[in-house]
């Protein structure tokens, strides 16, 4: 049943022409209500037609699902699962899912996919447009799943802002699609293992903000620093040749030994859910697939080689080579690609995409004129892991951008099919890069996110507004030099439309993740990562802002991370009950940790450097996430100049009936304040107001009241600190 998207647009197009506003009182007979104007969302709609007035779904709508395709109907109602999980949690419904149901009625949300077929020279293409006509009955249209997945996001962004009922659709017409293909996250999940719950999580709210794509960086080692076989480098080494095996190396998904090679089950890391380590299984993964395909996002494997490699050279250590730090893997040696050919056929078939890594290696050859065995080699290493995985159905294998870090004489041996990842422009030398051919994919470094910071000296956290003015998907990191001279970065933007031009991806880097005395929680990383994601979909999708700051960043508020994103965490909290664990947190300001160590200071003089020591005893203080992670040592801390008036509050996600809030405060606590509550995060009711508060667990009970946010209002503060609270909890 190929239903025919254009003949509904027309349809749509002509009723609109009946239902504009004549201007005049009514007294002419006619209709006077007035169109709607277009619904704000994050990403902005690239076009609406307003209508009059709202379609409500309601108990007896219906989920209508109209594909010819039997794998693309599984993942409809896949969709439409996910979608009655939102529901539920919006307004307490759950629709009927009806496959191949036909045209609807009134109250019914159709989705109908037409079907796409990418063509021959582009076999990774896709079309992700849809169309949304809203009038009785809601009508999607969209040639492929993808499509159908962001107008579900569409929907349930416009029922967040419905504040009565959250059930109601204001009528129009909706055309949208993206600028550009890719729009990805790249979780460093070597250095710090992420939980499948972690994932499941995000994938909701990617799809809810239209990103395209999750990029898992499965492998990856302690920062090897220095070497111990020459100490005149300036950095102090920190590894040794007799203990490097035991140094920190992760490998997180599963592998399993084979006759060939039974070693592959020492690659993979010890899953040790009590302290934090998360090993995917292959059933893990096939599940994570099967989600982000009803979510409209692919998921890619990056398999972190030959650099960055320690996990398999700590279970191979014949491969390690004897010039070089021991995690980067010796290609002079056959065995060397059958090994890590044997690990992607584990991994290639349960992903959409794959990532070979390829970045670091060996460092910059001494003469970039001159032909470099090391160049030959990586060379060869990455168009033979090119040729493999083209054999197993992938398009477009991608790399980290490296064309800078090869030898002149050796870089057109390059398969130019290969997909450049430019972070870094020394390296990427993207411009260069771009001339002779390659597919980009943005990865700039300058809108890295490292908690901790570590030693490459990338902040802690993003500035949103910073971010929010000042990030574009389109523009690279380049570089500009001479031969054999060092150069300088200069940035290199692209059109979007260059058929070069595949898309962007933000970064979250896990340097120091591992080590113990840097603990942090999944809250911690979502605090990091909460407004760049919505922020960098928005510019990703279209290619511009559209709201200025503040209006955007209240619509981000609102929205939240999705209805049904639940972020739970390894805590130190075992309150039961508390509804606020692990939700999202707000606060008017927080001490500011996004500052550079003090040893990266000297790089801007207007950061004042923080101690990474002190840092670490406080597990990360300062950010709003740190009263809702359920750790008891983590602690928000207001801005010295919000004084009295500063204030924390938590999402819930979803109106709940809440009688009681308990505040662990820290040294500086707020002698009066107001607990509030609200449904749409503006407009506040005091439900108790607290006087007499002390440095202590302190409990408020009031009237029963249903509320979506809960806020702690300070008004007097009890010492010359700063409000800080380690754990703010809500309780029904």
């Amino acid at each position: 049943m190929k239903l025919k998207a254009l003949t509904v647009l027309i349809a749509s197009v002509l009723l609109i022409g009946c239902n504009t506003d004549d201007g005049k009182d009514g007294s002419d007979g006619k209709d006077n209500v007035a169109v709607n104007a277009q619904p704000n969302t994050i990403p902005s709609l690239h076009f609406w037609s307003g209508k009059k007035g709202e379609t409500d779904v309601t108990s007896t709508s219906r989920f209508i699902l109209n594909a010819d395709d039997a794998d693309t109907l599984t993942q409809l109602t896949g969709m439409a699962t996910l979608f009655n999980q939102d529901l539920k949690a919006l307004n307490g419904m759950e629709l009927e899912i009806v496959p191949n149901g036909g045209q609807g009625e009134p109250g019914d949300i159709v989705f109908n996919v037409t079907g796409f077929i990418a063509p021959a020279h582009d076999l990774a293409a896709h079309d992700e447009s849809y169309t949304i006509d809203i009038d009785g009955t809601v009508i999607i249209n969209a040639p492929e799943m993808r499509g159908a997945a962001y107008a579900a996001a569409t929907l349930k962004q416009m029922l967040v802002q419905d504040f009565d009922g959250k059930d109601s659709l204001a009528n129009g017409l909706i055309q949208d699609e993206p600028k550009m293909r890719v729009r990805g996250l790249m979780l460093d999940m070597g250095r710090r293992s992420i939980s499948k719950e972690f994932v499941i999580n995000y994938l909701k709210m990617m799809s809810y903000y239209k990103m395209s794509e999750l990029q898992m960086h499965i492998t990856d080692n302690k920062i090897l620093k220095g070497h111990p076989d020459q100490p005149d480098l300036p950095d102090e080494a920190n590894w040794s040749w007799d203990t490097w095996q035991t140094d920190y190396a992760g490998f997180y998904v599963e592998l399993k030994g084979t006759e060939q090679f039974p070693e592959l089950a020492n690659v993979t890391s010890k899953h040790d859910p009590a302290n934090g380590r998360f090993v995917l299984t292959i059933q893990d993964i096939k599940e994570l697939r099967q989600l982000a395909d009803s979510l409209g996002i692919e998921l890619t494997a990056e398999v972190e080689a030959p650099a960055h490699a320690m996990a398999i050279t700590q279970a191979f250590p014949d491969l390690a080579h004897k010039n070089m730090k021991p995690d980067h893997l010796d290609l002079g040696k056959p065995k060397t690609l059958e090994v890590v050919k044997a690990i992607w056929e584990q991994v290639y078939p349960y992903f959409h995409n794959v990532h070979i890594g390829a970045d670091e290696y060996s460092g910059d050859p001494k003469d970039w004129t001159k032909p470099s065995q090391d160049s030959e080699d990586l060379v060869n290493y990455m168009n033979t892991l090119n040729e493999y995985l083209k054999s197993k159905g992938h398009t477009q294998i991608r790399v980290w951008g490296n064309w800078g870090q090869l030898a002149f004489p050796n870089r057109d041996k390059l398969s130019r099919d290969i997909v450049q990842q430019p972070w870094w422009g020394q390296p990427a030398m993207t411009h260069d890069a771009y001339k002779h051919g390659f597919k980009l994919i943005n990865t700039n470094h300058i809108w890295y996110t490292v908690p901790t910071s570590a030693g490459a000296c990338y902040p802690d956290m993003i500035d949103p507004k910073h971010m929010y003015d000042n990030y574009r998907a389109d523009t690279f990191s380049s570089w500009e030099r001479d031969v054999n001279k060092w150069g300088k970065q200069v940035m290199f933007q692209m059109d979007v439309a260059d058929p070069q031009f595949l898309g962007a991806t933000v970064a979250l880097w896990n340097d120091n993740g591992h080590y113990d005395k840097y603990s942090y929680s999944d809250a911690d990383i979502h605090e990091r990562l909460r407004n760049k994601v919505k922020i960098a979909a928005q510019n990703m999708w279209n290619n511009k802002t559209v709201l200025e700051y503040p209006q955007f960043m209240n619509l981000a508020y609102t929205l939240g991370e999705s209805p049904s994103f639940n972020l739970k965490t390894v805590t130190t909290d075992n309150t039961e009950a508390n509804l606020s664990k692990g939700k999202s947190a707000y606060s008017s300001s927080y001490k500011n940790t996004n500052l550079y160590p003090i040893s990266c200071s000297n790089k801007d003089p207007i950061q004042a450097g923080i101690d990474m020591e002190h840092l670490k005893d406080t597990n990360f203080n300062g950010h709003a996430g740190s009263a809702i992670d359920g750790d008891t040592k983590s602690r928000w801390m207001a801005a010295l100049n919000d004084g009295s008036s500063a204030w924390l509050s938590v999402d819930l996600q979803h109106p709940q009936t809440i009688s009681r809030v308990s505040i662990d405060w820290g040294k500086g606590w707020a002698s009066e304040y107001l607990i509030q509550v609200s449904n749409d995060g503006f407009a506040w009711q005091t439900v108790a107001t607290v006087k007499g508060a002390g440095m202590a667990n302190e409990e408020t009970m009031f009237e029963p009241v249903e509320a979506r946010f809960v806020k702690m209002q300070g008004v007097t503060m009890g010492t010359e600190d700063v409000y800080q609270i380690h754990e703010m909890r809500v309780f029904k």
